[in-house]
């Protein structure tokens, strides 16, 4: 059984080595054919040309701004002003919102602003100026009592200097004048605390309470909220979710207002394409629906990345290529509409006037490393190794190894390999 199993081993090799020459002859006759018969190649003629490869995107149009407007809070709308399809111009009143559950506070804290306006007007006008002409009246009293003794101490002076009185009684006469002068002297510092301070302080004290109030009233105002509501930007209205006299939950959409007049295209740029664009770049917007191009330029590339599997979505996995949206502004898109499939060309590399060959004339050896097939000094068609640029998909450059107007021959049985490392561009 073993010298059985040696023998039909043995058979399986040689059978396979059988199968590999074969193999090997006919790649040997496909790839090097008869240099002797040309019926087994075409020809072309390398010419000079240009050759401009681009980074392409792909998305969708969308309107330069569009805006939904959310319910901030739980609200009833009472009216709508606008109905779907309608222009709108900034400033104009959308819908109105019914407040009049508001309409008991906010009475009640208008008259708390009236009352404290006037508690506050009262300490400006009444009681001020009423506390100010007791003080004076105090001050004015005060002087007439200090002026009457000191012209009493004078009299008695020039008595008791003729020694018409006692000393006792000079000397009563000159106390009473300096009380009197000290009781003035304190009417004035009282008139002049009170002025300064006292009833600044009770002014300053109702003032206080008077924007306190009008505060309040404002909060109150802000919770009911504008009645009206107004477009900020002018558009058409694209979509209204909510209904009339029915109430809204906060957060939820009310209606959507989108700008026409301006269109951009947004579109998804892989994480290893995102040195290819930049804001402020000129781009080509091709829309196959409308078989024309615009120019463009890109104005925004998103921070946040979404996956290749969800639009919109975090990137979730290290395993997906993650995906930048970028908004490109169209010249002149009147005539192109909201959700058409557009295509984004971004410029990779260009060269002019080189000389250049179709792809399938190219050829790969074993090494990948490129050549062609052209006629030597004898008259035979033999590879010659040349040296490439860039390609577009249809020609590529020929930096070395061919000259303008030679002919290049390509086998009539063999595709070229192409590698993707020679395409530019996505």
């Amino acid at each position: 059984m073993n010298n059985n199993n040696k023998k039909r081993n043995t058979k399986l090799i040689v059978l396979s080595v059988v199968a590999v020459l074969i193999v090997a002859l006919i790649l040997f006759y496909y790839n090097k054919p008869d240099s002797s018969s040309s019926s087994d190649y075409t020809s072309e003629i390398s010419k000079k040309g240009d050759i401009i490869t681009y980074y392409s995107f792909s998305g969708n149009m969308k309107s330069k701004d569009e805006k939904q407007i959310i319910a901030d809070k739980i609200v009833k709308i009472k009216e709508f002003n606008v109905k779907e399809g309608d222009i709108v111009q900034a400033g104009d009143v959308l819908y109105t919102v019914d407040i009049s559950d508001m309409d008991a506070n906010l009475e009640q804290a208008a008259a708390a602003v009236e009352l404290a306006q006037i508690n506050y007007d009262n300490a400006k006008d009444g009681m001020a100026d009423q506390q100010l002409l007791q003080l004076e009246a105090a001050v004015s009293s005060a002087k007439l009592s200090y002026d009457d003794a000191a012209k009493n101490l004078d009299r008695i002076q020039a008595v008791y200097d003729e020694g018409g009185i006692s000393e006792q009684s000079f000397e009563q006469a000159k106390t009473q004048c300096e009380l009197a002068k000290q009781q003035y002297e304190t009417a004035v510092s009282n008139y002049d605390l009170a002025k300064d301070k006292q009833i600044n302080v009770s002014i300053e004290t109702a003032e206080a309470q008077l924007k306190q109030a009008q505060a309040a009233y404002e909060a109150v105002k802000k919770q009911a909220g504008d009645p009206q509501v107004m477009a900020t930007f002018s558009g058409e209205v694209k979509k209204i979710y909510a209904s009339e006299n029915v109430s809204t939950m906060a957060g939820s959409p009310i209606m959507d207002i989108a700008d026409y007049s301006e269109m951009k295209a947004v579109v998804k740029v892989d994480e290893y394409d995102l040195g290819a664009v930049s804001e402020g770049k000129e781009v080509t917007v091709k829309v196959d629906a409308l078989d024309k191009e615009y120019k463009g330029v890109i104005t925004k590339i998103s921070k946040e990345a979404t996956t290749g599997k969800t639009a919109g979505a975090l990137q979730t996995s290290l395993n997906e290529i993650s995906y930048y949206l970028a908004d490109v502004a169209v010249e002149d898109g009147s005539d192109l509409y909201t959700g058409m499939s557009v295509e984004v060309k971004v410029l990779n590399q260009s060269v002019k006037d080189t000389v250049v060959i179709s792809m399938k004339a190219l050829q790969f050896d074993n090494t990948n490393n490129p050549f062609v097939y052209c006629k030597d000094e004898n008259g035979e068609i033999s590879p010659k190794q040349i040296q490439i640029g860039i390609n577009d998909g249809l020609q590529v450059q020929i930096t070395e190894g061919i000259r303008e107007g030679e002919e290049i021959f390509v086998p009539a049985n063999v595709t070229p390999v192409m590698s993707m490392d020679m395409m530019g561009g996505e």
